[in-house]
């Protein structure tokens, strides 16, 4: 475009005529600076809302430092940060409510997000679970429609997320759980929440879901759909679809962000490294800018203590030390072999996370036997099962090989407590794929009391609910990243055995 418009002012025979369009081929290349900020409408401010009820698990940690970060680049580049706000929950009902509290009801932050904050959008991250009824959504509606500052448009966008439906990925669509699970679920009648959004009022974020027939404007589907299953339900067809990416263009030229990655697509299964790496949560400013927190946040979220810390931080006297972990065969191989060539493929990554996470268990295990440490007069009774692969969809013959180790500990080396560093992985799928029996499990130290302390490294994927459920019921622990990590600080579900008749 400039070398044109260059040619353009050499040919022409009338100066003014030639540099008005010179100009103006420089402005559309974004390079007449001047005229460009004179003329380009101010970016709409934007806020965030984040639920940090239980269910939304590993996403309040990571959103708070993703927020953190943002806010530090936009204030190196002179722009307004991202107003930001916490909120347990998202019951919503209509202002002066008896039945939600206002320190419960999700309309008195929106208010005053839009109102006092004076934000354009509200980026709303939430499993919108709670009490909700009629008259709090039309409430909302009459906010949205009501102009903001300098009479600018207002909009919700709801990232509608939360941890377990993440873990379940693709089979949330072939699997369905039940309707209390998910606002959103067709079987729920979810046309309300779109039709609050529509009239470009906002948006609804979320993987793996199917939106309504004719609220499908409302909906930010990724830029590419590979799977035959859920295009048959979306009425599609076919193997693949490239989706319309009109929503990110717009969300961007209105907040001078990015809502989504280049080329983004929908996660079947849930790792921690590939979750952070190939998803996005917070809004960016480029895929350069990204690059840089993506590395950032993920060493801060797979950050914890030395096996050492953990244990040393368990009250018992016999401690039973299991470290569990499954892999494919092939990718660990494949791994090995690769030389100096760096690691591309997701997988390998995986197996090179798992190998370095083995190197750190070999060495704790030969510290102990050499008494360098351990000093504390606790004895530790140590067992690896490491279960090798052939095919990721395979699973291991027999009952769930680490359910098995931890009756032994129980009944034969009667410890008083089970620390439990794993993977979770027992194939049956992709890694991210959570195969432990927990049912089984439960009958293994149930009637002993034994307490497990569980630490899942981030990289492998977050504790899943249920697991943290029956963690806490045994009157063990759950170890999240660091011991100083405040944006760890988070509410963690009630405690629960399962149920031996549930079917999984």
């Amino acid at each position: 475009m400039v070398v044109s418009s260059t040619m353009m002012f050499s040919r022409c025979r009338f100066p003014f005529i030639a540099t008005t369009l010179a100009c103006t081929a420089l402005i559309l290349a974004g390079h007449c600076q001047e005229t460009e900020e004179s003329t380009s409408p101010p970016l709409a401010k934007i806020g965030v809302l984040l639920d940090t009820s239980a269910e939304m698990g590993f996403l309040v940690p990571q959103a708070r430092k993703e927020i953190r970060l943002l806010n530090e680049e936009l204030d190196h580049l002179g722009r307004t940060p991202v107003t930001f706000r916490e909120m347990e929950g998202a019951s919503i009902d209509r202002e002066s409510s008896i039945t939600v509290p206002a320190r419960k009801n999700a309309l008195y932050a929106l208010k005053e997000l839009y109102e006092e904050a004076g934000v354009d959008t509200v980026y709303w991250i939430t499993a919108l679970r709670g009490l909700q009824s009629g008259d709090g959504i039309f409430a909302i509606q009459q906010l949205l429609e009501t102009p903001g500052k300098n009479e600018s448009k207002r909009r919700l966008i709801i990232r509608h997320v939360w941890q377990d439906q993440l873990h379940a990925g693709l089979s949330w669509i072939r699997k369905p759980p039940s309707p209390e699970l998910d606002t959103l679920d067709p079987r729920n009648f979810p046309e309300e929440w779109y039709r609050l959004l529509s009239e470009d009022r906002g948006l609804v974020m979320r993987s793996w879901q199917i939106p309504p027939e004719g609220f499908r404007n409302q909906f930010a589907f990724p830029y590419r759909i590979a799977n035959a299953t859920y295009l048959k339900k979306l009425e599609g067809g076919g193997r693949e679809a490239l989706m319309d990416q009109t929503w990110a263009r717009q969300l961007t030229q209105l907040h001078g962000l990015e809502f989504i990655r280049p080329k983004e697509e929908w996660l079947q299964t849930l790792t921690g490294r590939r979750w952070l790496f190939e998803s996005s949560l917070v809004p960016f400013i480029n895929k350069e800018s990204l690059a840089a927190r993506t590395e950032s946040i993920f060493d801060e979220l797979r950050a914890r203590e030395p096996i050492e810390g953990d244990l040393t931080r368990i009250p018992a006297k016999k401690l039973g030390v299991l470290f569990g972990f499954g892999y494919v065969k092939s990718d660990l191989d494949q791994m090995r072999n690769r030389g100096d060539r760096p690691v591309t493929y997701w997988k390998h990554h995986y197996a090179s996370d798992l190998a370095l996470v083995v190197g750190e268990i070999q060495e704790n295990q030969q510290a102990y036997q050499a008494r360098e440490i351990g000093t504390n007069h606790t004895q530790r009774v140590y067992v690896s099962e490491m279960v090798a692969l052939n095919k990721p969809h395979q699973r291991p013959a027999g009952p769930d090989p680490f359910a098995v180790q931890m009756a032994k500990l129980v009944r034969e080396e009667k410890v008083d407590a089970i620390y439990f560093m794993t993977n979770g992985y027992l194939g049956g799928g992709d890694y991210g794929t959570y195969g432990i029996d927990e049912k089984l499990v439960a009958l293994a130290i149930r009637e002993a009391g034994v307490p497990i302390y569980l630490r899942i490294p981030f990289e492998f994927g977050p504790v899943p609910i249920s697991l943290q459920r029956l963690v806490l019921a045994s009157g063990g622990g759950i170890f999240f990243g660091t011991a100083d990590d405040e944006d760890w600080q988070m509410s963690v579900p009630s405690p629960n055995w399962p149920d031996p008749g549930a079917t999984p």
